[in-house]
């Protein structure tokens, strides 16, 4: 690029605090564009992220004074619970466990990383990228749906309809008047 067609590109303005480095031909979004249509990351993204931080670390507080966290008695090993249960969040791993140990803990894990690792592999379509729900993108949206819907369904299982001895219990049929 020559001179004169540097200056009617982008013309100095000795109120700018950036300059341009260099000419690079690609495909980027910001390629093409001149430096007046960008827009910096400090202040405008930074405060917003630190705003929604500082509202969700607020609403956090206010429900942490407001609720009491619904912990039990003091850990005894001389009467441990039964069924000794998992955080809420692994419930669905100890569910499927308990089918089978191999399979549960070991082969459908294994499968899921697996599976994981090779999605950007076998998904190598641009269209829809970075637009929530899109149609373009419906088989992998389906998979995670699926995905997440199952564990969701696994954890509930986990959490209400196991009973003593991780027995198939149904929370709703209370033996408490017996």
């Amino acid at each position: 690029m020559n001179e004169v067609n540097t200056k009617h590109v982008y013309p100095e303005d000795p109120s700018k605090t950036y300059g341009l480095m260099e000419l690079v031909k690609g495909t980027k979004p910001t390629v093409g564009l001149p430096p007046d249509d960008m827009v910096f990351t400090w202040p405008h993204l930074l405060v917003r992220e630190l705003t929604l931080f500082v509202v969700v670390v607020a609403v956090l507080l206010l429900l942490a004074f407001l609720f009491n966290a619904p912990l039990e008695e003091i850990a005894n090993p001389n009467h441990p619970p039964n069924p000794a249960k998992a955080p809420w969040y692994f419930l669905g791993l100890q569910e499927l466990v308990s089918y089978s140990a191999v399979i549960g803990g070991v082969m459908i894990p294994t499968l899921i990383i697996a599976g994981l690792a090779i999605v950007p592999f076998i998904d190598r379509k641009k269209a829809g990228i970075g637009i929530w729900f899109a149609k373009e993108r419906s088989l992998a949206n389906g998979l995670f749906l699926t995905f997440l819907i199952v564990m969701l369904v696994l954890i509930i299982i986990g959490m209400y309809f196991r009973g003593p001895n991780w027995g198939f219990v149904i929370p709703w049929e209370s033996t408490a008047g017996n």
